[in-house]
């Protein structure tokens, strides 16, 4: 078998798994997002560049059918190779089964790799089962040895004439040529990985984190990925857990902006204690346009609880200098808010009230409970250790998905009310739409389609609609 077979014609497909399931409440202005799968882009940047010719396709929330019918426009019909699905969330589960259903019917041959780092867990036998036509699950990270995988998938015999795989370096510049509709999203720049924080909550709270990516790269990423068209603006979101920049760093991102002619706005997410609110100016010269900004709670003991901070008192006053000096270079901050076991309404009370002093300072705030994700056996120690504060187990709708009462007083219902309750009183909806059409909105839907959409389908939002429609 030679490599003739693996030509232009026989294309080989990476697929963004979709979902049938959203996470939060189920309506249209949800279903707009479009989250971009970066770890696929990583492994179909190194396949297109080990000879192969890879094409990625976003399942987003679109059904099965819809993803297929771009794959047959792609090539699907002639193609010999497998087809690599990655899986980010359980609640894709049933979006990957409908497809490779669909397309076992138009082509019974057709084979699937599947990967999904946080979803497999190195339960490959569990996830065999939960996707029993998959023909090969990768568990873990796949960075250095994806084309060693569908090379010797596809022969054994290592007969297929590609050139051996090129080390890379760990976070590599992504090919976006590779991906289906690319305008339509908004570009993701990876600069770091791992965490380490130790937060309870966190997946990553035991991985070392990686040093940040050298600015130069950044911005010779950037020139090739941001495009000048007539849709919004792009945005590159810098993707890291925890965002520690320092001032040399802040300095030689301004320069080699500078240097190349770049003045592309970008967006990142960072906790109260790494990022020091004396970079803030530098940071607005650097682009910095929307920081996520991970506040939790302003409830001392819920801050302990999660083990976000052993000193509470401390924590706060850093997230105020931070947020009033962002405020003062025009940064706009949404901040992330996890109600989790033991909220109380005087918890809940003493994070308001906080929020309250700080309205001024916001943009938005993005609430909601604390959801336990994974298989029942690697979860079960973290849901001990929340019982002990006091949650239950309300239900799991998914495999792989635990909600929770949070306590004898806010049970999982309560908790959700509160969480839009909380949304509305510092987020207008415009405020929404700017905070999500910068990232995550496909770049040609307009607040005129969002106010349209909240029309037509009236839900109890989490942010306030009252001047929609009037």
């Amino acid at each position: 078998m030679g490599r003739s077979r693996y030509t232009k014609m026989n294309r080989l497909f990476c697929i963004a798994a979709g979902q049938l399931h959203v996470k939060k409440i189920d309506h249209r202005i949800n279903r707009q997002n479009r989250y971009l799968n970066y770890g696929l882009l990583s492994l179909t940047t190194k396949l297109s560049q080990d000879g192969w010719n890879p094409i990625q396709i976003q399942g987003d929330f679109d059904q099965p059918g819809i993803t297929i019918n771009k794959c047959i426009d792609y090539g699907l019909d002639n193609s010999l190779a497998p087809i690599l699905i990655s899986i980010p969330s359980f609640y894709a589960i049933s979006w990957v089964n409908e497809f490779i259903h669909l397309v076992k019917n138009r082509k019974p041959e057709t084979k699937f790799i599947i990967g999904g780092r946080w979803v497999i867990d190195g339960q490959v036998e569990l996830m065999t089962k939960l996707v029993p036509q998959s023909d090969l699950i990768i568990s873990g990270l796949a960075d250095h040895s994806i084309c060693k995988i569908v090379r010797e998938f596809l022969s054994p015999s290592k007969a297929i004439n590609l050139r051996e795989t090129i080390e890379l370096p760990f976070i590599l510049p992504l090919d976006y040529s590779l991906l289906a509709d690319r305008k339509l999203y908004q570009p993701s720049i990876e600069i770091s990985r791992g965490c380490g924080m130790g937060c309870s909550f966190c997946q990553e709270k035991d991985e070392r984190l990686s040093p940040l990516k050298e600015p130069n790269f950044i911005v010779q990423e950037s020139k090739e990925i941001v495009l000048q068209d007539e849709l919004r603006e792009m945005h590159p979101y810098f993707e890291t857990s925890i965002f520690v920049p320092n001032s040399r760093w802040i300095d030689n991102l301004i320069q080699s902006r500078e240097s190349h002619g770049c003045d592309f706005h970008w967006r990142t997410e960072g906790r109260v204690d790494s990022i020091n609110p004396k970079y803030i100016k530098q940071l607005k010269s650097s682009g910095l346009k929307i920081l996520d900004l991970g506040l939790e709670s302003a409830s001392p003991n819920q801050l302990l609880r999660m083990n976000k901070s052993k000193a509470p008192k401390k924590y706060l006053e850093r997230a105020s200098t931070l947020l009033k000096a962002a405020h003062e270079e025009g940064i706009a901050i949404k901040v992330n808010v996890l109600l989790t076991s033991g909220e109380t309404n005087q918890s809940i009370e003493e994070t308001i009230n906080w929020l309250d002093r700080h309205e001024t300072f916001i943009t938005g705030v993005s609430v909601g409970p604390v959801i336990v994700y994974g298989w029942p056996s690697r979860t079960k120690a973290y849901l001990d250790e929340l019982r002990e504060h006091g949650a239950t187990v309300s239900h799991s709708h998914i495999l792989g998905v635990t909600h929770l009462n949070l306590s004898n007083e806010i049970d999982y219902e309560r908790s959700i009310d509160i969480s839009n309750k909380i949304g509305r009183r510092y987020m207008s909806a415009e405020s929404y739409f700017y905070l999500k059409s910068f990232s995550y909105y496909s770049r040609h839907y307009t607040y005129v389609n969002f106010k349209a959409d909240i029309i037509s389908s009236k839900h109890d939002y989490g942010f306030d609609i009252s001047g929609i429609g009037s």
